[in-house]
């Protein structure tokens, strides 16, 4: 079932029809008749009305969502109120574009497999994998065969066959046009005298022999200009009465020799100098013995980049070349090769580099491997839920507590994780490792909804970078990084639950203010102690200041204490200073 369309089959009877799905705007909401935009209004958030065109009955009506994906729809900045409604809004928006892109996936067949030669056809609801079949297939790499003899007349455009379309000796008696049969088509030995016309044959066409001709023992017949005479073949070649010629000794010169006979070194000498050895003297510019005796004992002498080639042994086309034309003058550079075999990186291509340590690199558009839709493992121990891509989102946590666990710590090493599932996960580091200075082995919780960067320094600790909760009620022990801002907001409660101030063991409850203000307005202010404790008022913490202790109970006494040698003192009363010897006070009015 869709989630972000619906589809109906237009009866005739109406243009009006029902959006089955939520969406955030009516902007999102588009509407198509036989795959071309309808114009629509809308008469309610569950219903539109087609304007144009106007349906007769049968079209096909698909009305679709399509969540903004290019713009964010909320915007969070420091310092701001974060409200249940911006949060709502921000995960409906990715949300709907998740549903969105689910719904595209079922247009492919549940059976749909990348079966070899297949391809992907459509049956009007959705994409199956079929073999092509017929008068043509398909190979996987995409190349077209037509069947043999799948061909037919009415498949061929007129005048479309031409000669160079026939095969050599394809064609048959009953298909040649009248006097096209030329001498090259006639077969030997098929031309009868019955074929000849009367004094049709010529001196021309008859071979004329000299008056000498005779089947002399290894003579061949040449042409003299006039007819053919009987000639013993002599000078560089002979030849014997079975045909077979031989060249004499000696008398191939150099002008003989075709220059692309391709000699092979076998009949270079006495043959033990290969081909391959040969090619070595390619490029050679000047005597090589001159080049050898400048190279000293243990060194080799200077060798200009342009000449100098390392050659594959098996293919001397492949070659490396050295160029050192970048080098500044008067320098010169040298490459350190490590004590280990191993293969050059190049700068234009793509290669892979393991164990090494890249200092103040800069990285231009890193890509990192990533890995979605995992399942947190059911049972919470250590070594389920394998990681081993850089980015890991959760898609589902079934139960609070179920695992995935990191890779083994190395330095530098990153991993992150985001837990998009309905539960807090549980983090563990690998065999002997451990999270933020914890135990080792020790798991970590990471609430739903949030996200943690964890990163090693060294083999076996990692660290991690902040919760990513949006909720304060997915975060079990949330902890401020700076001032909170409640704006022109109250911190309050539901269901007329108290709001405690808890400080942890002998903390206390500091008020940074020259004013409290106690009451909403409407009701008394009331200051009391929290349940059966007296309540006590000073200043500086009571350190050097007077006291007034409200006794909790029935009958409590209100005691009023001045510090040291202080005085009561209560201006405008009929004895505005009192003083206090241990005696007990009463005034009477």
């Amino acid at each position: 079932m869709a989630n972000s369309k619906v589809q109906y089959t237009a009866d005739g009877s109406t243009q009006a029809f029902a959006v089955t799905f939520p969406f955030i705007s009516r902007s999102h909401v588009s509407v198509e008749v036989d795959g071309s935009e309808a114009t629509f209004t809308w008469n309610n958030d569950s219903q539109i009305t087609i304007s144009s065109p106007t349906l007769s009955g049968s079209e096909i009506v698909l009305i679709a969502r399509s969540t903004s994906r290019d713009t964010r729809l909320v915007d969070y900045v420091d310092g701001s109120n974060l409200t249940e409604t911006d949060l709502d809004l921000d995960s409906k928006q990715a949300f709907y574009m998740a549903q969105e892109s689910l719904d595209e996936l079922t247009l492919l067949d549940d059976a749909a497999v990348a079966t070899s030669t297949h391809i992907l056809v459509g049956n009007g609801t959705t994409f199956t994998n079929v073999a092509m079949s017929g008068d043509a297939t398909i190979s996987q790499a995409g190349a077209v065969t037509i069947a043999n003899t799948a061909v037919e007349t009415a498949m061929i455009a007129n005048d479309a066959i031409t000669s160079a379309k026939i095969a050599d000796d394809a064609i048959d008696s009953e298909h040649y046009t009248d006097g096209s049969v030329d001498t090259a088509h006639i077969a030997d030995a098929n031309v009868t005298t019955a074929k000849i016309a009367d004094d049709a044959i010529t001196g021309a066409k008859i071979a004329l022999f000299g008056d000498s001709y005779a089947a002399t023992n290894g003579h061949i017949l040449v042409a003299d200009g006039t007819d053919f005479d009987n000639v013993a073949m002599s000078g560089d070649v002979t030849i014997s009465n079975s045909g077979v010629t031989t060249i004499g000794t000696g008398v191939i010169v150099n002008a003989d020799i075709n220059g692309s006979a391709a000699i092979d070194a076998s009949k270079i000498h006495n043959g033990t100098i290969s081909n391959t050895e040969y090619s070595y003297l390619n490029g050679v510019s000047s005597n090589i013995q001159t080049q050898l005796n400048s190279i000293s004992a243990g060194a080799v002498s200077s060798v200009q980049d342009d000449v100098f080639r390392v050659q594959d042994n098996d293919d001397n086309t492949k070659q490396l070349a050295f160029q050192v034309s970048g080098v500044s003058s008067g320098n010169t550079r040298t490459l350190t090769v490590p004590d280990s075999s191993d293969t050059i990186v190049g700068r234009a291509t793509t290669d892979t580099l393991t164990n090494k340590t890249l200092t103040a690199p800069v990285l231009n558009d890193p890509t990192f491997d990533v890995t979605v839709g995992v399942t947190a493992h059911t049972g919470s121990s250590q070594g389920d839920g394998a990681i081993t891509s850089t980015f890991v989102e959760i898609a589902t946590c079934a139960n609070p507590g179920d695992a995935v666990t990191l890779p083994s710590a190395a330095a530098g090493k990153l991993v992150i994780i985001a837990n998009n599932g309905s539960n807090s996960a549980d983090v563990f580091p690998a065999s002997g490792d451990k999270i933020d200075g914890g135990s080792a082995n020790a798991a970590q919780a990471l609430a739903a909804g949030s996200n943690r960067i964890y990163i090693c320094q060294d083999a076996t600790d990692w660290d991690t970078i902040g919760a990513g909760s949006t909720e304060l009620s997915n975060d079990s022990s949330p902890v401020l990084g700076a001032d909170l801002d409640v704006a022109s907001y109250d911190i309050t409660s539901a269901s007329n639950a108290d709001v405690d101030i808890n400080p942890n063991g002998t903390g206390n409850v500091v008020l940074k203010t020259d004013l409290v203000s106690v009451g909403g307005g409407s009701e008394v202010g009331h200051v009391s102690s929290n349940s059966t404790q007296d309540l006590k008022l000073s200043t500086n913490s009571g350190t050097t200041s007077g006291t007034i202790i409200i006794t909790d109970g029935a009958n409590g006494a209100i005691t009023i204490t001045p510090n040291g040698s202080g005085i009561i003192d209560l201006p405008s009363s009929m004895n505005p200073t009192l003083t206090s010897t241990g005696k007990a006070l009463v005034l009477g009015f």
